[in-house]
């Protein structure tokens, strides 16, 4: 197999350009989280407040439903603690991302 100057020039172009292409692509659609496009730290704080507002209507029409037993109430209390925990987790990762340069 003969291979001049020209094929191998183009050989290595085409290899090049189609991976920075791929790299390029790959690199976009990483940074690109939909949940968090795009937000400023207005908005997570507004998210979460819908958050909790959801929460408390929710454990509303549970207590309507179900009554206020112990077990219910337990079960309530370990919402209150995931929604928590998943705000904090919320907030720190908003605070990370907006204190990079």
């Amino acid at each position: 197999m003969n291979w001049n100057i020209k094929t191998l020039k183009r050989v290595a172009q085409t290899a090049l350009l189609s991976s920075s292409l791929v790299l390029g692509l790959a690199m976009t659609a990483s940074a690109q989280n939909p949940y968090w496009y795009d937000r400023n730290r207005d908005s997570v704080k507004r998210h979460q407040k819908e958050e909790q507002r959801e929460l408390k209507y929710h454990q509303r029409m549970e207590r309507e439903e179900f009554g206020n037993n112990k077990a219910l109430k337990r079960h309530q209390k370990e919402e209150q603690r995931d929604l928590k925990r998943h705000q904090k987790n919320e907030k720190r990762y908003s605070d990370d991302r907006w204190s990079r340069p």
